[in-house]
This record gives structure tokens, C-alpha cells and sequence, in this order.
């Protein structure tokens, strides 16, 4: 370990110590409030997906029974009378130091539906399916900021181990070093000079 055991590299490497005793603890607080926040994130994400699960199991039934009656043909383009036109805006904020995605967008309807190839149930679950736009827009969201938290704290994991493991350690060792080749030194001196004073 080549350091210079002087006072002066002594008080750089206590300044550096606490610089980074003080950086671990700022970043390990960041860490756990951030996977608490994944942690909530993960339980809304799996709820909403449950929920829209289910819609879509009940909905693709409804689907189904309302185009029994209809050709194969004819039951393909009346799913494709509607068209829905979204316009979207991918928005970003930052929550402690992560940036994280949003959403905004605007849904208008350009070909309404014809009453005389449609049911009454088929109009319903097309309604349906549509109330589940923002649902899904919204689980996108949360799937995306669980990802962009999960590779936020796998980053702050290794600065704080980084930290915790090398930087401090290796640190703190060398203070200790230094301090003990110091103390060395000033018994040396203490010893000379009770020689020379006994000489004398």
C-alpha cells in the first residue's frame, strides 16, 4: 500500500472517509425508498393486470356471442367499422433523481358504427373494450417504471456495496496505517530525545 504517512494525507483521507461515510448513507436511504416505491408499483401492476385480464376473458366472450349470427367474413369488418384514433404523449418526471414515464393522450372516434350491421351486445362490448383503453395505457405505464426502478436500484445496490465493501474499508485501513506509522514515529523522537537529554 504506497501512502505517505504524514499528517497532512492523514486529514485528506479522514475528509474522503466522511465524504463517503456520508454519500453511503444518502444513496443506502435512496435505495430503500426506491424499492419501497417498486414494491408498491409491483402490487398495483399486478392488480391492474388481473383486472384487465379478466375484462378482456369476459369481454372476448361477449365478443363472441355477439357475432355468432354473423358470417366469418361479415363479423371480421364489423370490428373494423369503428376505428379509434389515439393521439399519445410520452411525458417525463423525475421522482428522487429517477426519471420516470407518463402518459398523456386524447381518444377521437372518426367512423361510427352502422346500427343496421351491429347488435345491441355487439355495441356493448366494442363500448367495453374501449372503456379499457386507459387501463391498459395506465399498466403500460407501471410496467415501464417498475423497469426503469428495477435497473435504478440495481445501480444504486452497487455504488452503496462499492462503498460499503471497498471504498470505506480501504480507507479506513490506510488512516490506520498512517496513524500507527505516525504514533511509530513520534516514539522514535519521544526516545532520541531522552537519549540526547541523558547524554547531556
Amino acid at each position: 500500500m504506497n501512502i505517505q504517512p504524514t499528517r497532512m494525507e492523514l486529514s485528506k483521507l479522514k475528509k474522503r472517509l466522511r465524504t463517503s461515510t456520508e454519500a453511503h448513507k444518502l444513496l443506502k436511504d435512496k435505495q430503500d425508498e426506491l424499492m419501497r416505491k417498486f414494491i408498491s408499483l409491483l402490487r398495483e401492476t399486478r392488480d391492474l393486470r388481473k383486472r384487465i385480464n379478466e375484462s378482456i376473458e369476459i369481454y372476448s366472450t361477449q365478443a363472441g356471442l355477439s357475432i355468432a349470427g354473423f358470417p366469418y367474413q361479415m363479423a371480421q369488418n364489423l370490428f373494423l367499422v369503428k376505428e379509434t384514433l389515439i393521439s399519445a404523449d410520452i411525458l417525463k418526471r423525475s421522482w428522487m433523481g429517477c426519471t420516470v414515464v407518463d402518459i398523456s393522450y386524447d381518444v377521437r372516434e372518426a367512423k361510427p358504427s352502422s346500427a343496421l350491421i351491429s347488435t345491441p351486445l355487439l355495441s356493448k362490448t366494442a363500448y367495453d373494450m374501449r372503456q379499457l383503453l386507459p387501463f391498459l395505457l395506465q399498466l403500460t405505464v407501471s410496467e415501464k417504471n417498475s423497469q426503469i426502478l428495477a435497473e435504478e436500484i440495481k445501480y444504486l445496490r452497487r455504488r452503496v456495496n462499492a462503498l460499503e465493501h471497498m471504498v470505506i474499508p480501504d480507507l479506513k485501513q490506510k488512516i490506520r496505517i498512517i496513524r500507527m506509522k505516525l504514533s511509530d514515529g513520534e516514539r522514535d523522537t519521544i526516545t532520541r530525545l531522552i537519549k540526547v537529554k541523558s547524554m547531556k
